[in-house]
């Protein structure tokens, strides 16, 4: 099962660009820092203190990386969150971007999943929290 995670992680990944699996770490799963720099620009959107084109500036993985990270992880609820938000949609499209009442809702429910990551180098990996009794389901 978690071999099925990792794959499709990787498969994902390299399918938009090869160069995001310098995110992955040895067992195939995101980094810890990849996790936590998802989680620093996530907030920073949902508290204001950056825009989403800032955040194409600094960081344009961030909007490769979070489709990938809802994808391999996230549950049900979290996708179809994002299938309403506009925010990955409009940067792909390069509109003017500017948060909707759907993106906050999409961004809160994705800040509290990439919160659930643990926050050590000892990590054992998302996949693994689910056995731990993590709310939600992870999808595969």
């Amino acid at each position: 099962m978690m071999e099925a995670v990792n794959d499709f992680l990787v498969v994902y990944l390299d399918s938009i660009d090869e160069q995001l699996l310098e995110y992955l770490d040895e067992d195939e799963e995101l980094k810890l820092d990849a996790v936590q720099r998802l989680s620093f620009y996530t907030t920073a959107l949902l508290d204001g203190s950056i825009t989403p084109d800032h955040v194409m500036e600094d960081w344009p993985d961030w909007y490769q990386l979070v489709p990938a990270f809802v994808a391999t992880y996230g549950t049900e609820e979290l996708q179809e969150l994002e299938c309403a938000a506009v925010l990955l949609e409009a940067i792909e499209e390069d509109d003017e971007v500017g948060l909707t009442k759907a993106d906050v809702v999409y961004l809160s429910t994705l800040e509290a999943w990439l919160d659930m990551y643990p926050r050590d180098a000892d990590h054992r990996g998302v996949a693994e929290l689910s056995s731990q009794g993590t709310p939600g389901r992870w999808r595969r």
